[in-house]
């Protein structure tokens, strides 16, 4: 009997258990969905949606850690990846349009009468 609420003792422990998520990683993860927002990824469609699984992923991988579920880790990864990609594709619409301002500038200048 003592065997027994033992083991049942044991299993009730190890379901309460939490994974420790990689707190460099965690911090990576939120830093590029920072950066993501500071970018304006929010205005670009693709990045938008990007950004949203980031930040949703991020909440899914804290809350299974706590959980115990060993799954965190690979939703923490998703997570960083969707950041990542949020962020990239929102520096990639920043610098087309700098591009593109450069060359409104380089057309007015050479459109200047020279003396």
């Amino acid at each position: 009997m003592m065997k027994k609420t033992l083991s049942i003792a044991v299993l009730a422990l190890a379901g309460c258990a939490t994974v420790q998520l990689p707190a460099d990683r965690l911090q990576g993860s939120e830093a590029s969905i920072r950066s993501a927002e500071e970018l304006g990824a929010s205005n670009v469609p693709a990045a938008r949606l990007h950004l949203q699984l980031a930040k949703d992923e991020t909440l899914a991988a804290k809350k299974l850690a706590a959980d115990g579920d060993d799954r965190a880790e690979l939703v923490l990864a998703r997570a960083e990846a969707d950041a990542e990609l949020a962020l990239g594709l929102a520096r990639q619409v920043a610098v087309h349009s700098e591009a593109l301002r450069a060359e409104e500038d380089l057309k007015a200048v050479r459109a200047r009468p020279t003396n």
